[in-house]
């Protein structure tokens, strides 16, 4: 794993046991140009999925609920990072979905996330810093939502898999939520 993957929209790489990933840091930027309005509005949120369903709004880590109860599921010290600790995430959670969703806002205009001029994702070890896949632009892929699952960390035998997105939803990251009782 030498040399870094580039992923698209339905593509997937294995992390098996000899990729020596304990932590994969998964980094979502976005690029707003001058529209700062919007770059605020932009969040991420993470979901630990068990038989495709959230536990509990404590397992939804996003700005106010920065990680699970166990804390395998975090957001990282930078602002647009995920972190996922495979090592040691419960048997029994099957998937991990990253989304990127428009926080709404009272009398401010709906904004979607095809006003981003770009949005891309680098998978990292969090360990070594060593870039493991990237994604180019899935802004275009995403289209006029305010919710999108960009990323997914699933088990994959003995070891883990990580799968680009861009499936969107119409109402936000409660939209989301919502849906997370089937395949995201």
């Amino acid at each position: 794993m030498a040399d870094t993957t580039n992923l698209a929209p339905g593509d997937g790489l294995p992390l098996g046991p000899d990729a020596g990933v304990r932590v994969l840091s998964i980094d979502v930027r976005w690029n707003t140009g001058t529209e700062t309005a919007l770059s605020e509005r932009i969040g991420l949120a993470a979901m630990p999925l068990v038989r495709d369903r959230v536990e509990s709004r404590e397992h939804v880590v996003h700005s106010n609920q920065p990680a699970t109860p166990d804390e395998t599921t975090r957001l990282g010290a930078s602002n647009g990072v995920v972190e996922v600790d495979l090592a040691a995430a419960p048997a029994d959670v099957e998937r991990v979905v990253v989304l990127a969703f428009v926080h709404p806002r009272a009398n401010a205009s709906k904004r979607t996330l095809d006003e981003v001029s770009d949005l891309s994702i680098t998978f990292r070890d969090d360990a070594s810093g060593r870039e493991i896949a990237r994604t180019d632009n899935l802004a275009r892929a995403i289209g006029p939502v305010t919710a999108a699952a960009v990323a997914e960390v699933v088990r994959d035998g003995d070891g883990w898999r990580v799968n680009v997105s861009a499936r969107g939803f119409e109402a936000g990251l409660d939209g989301a939520l919502q849906q997370a009782g089937s395949r995201l």
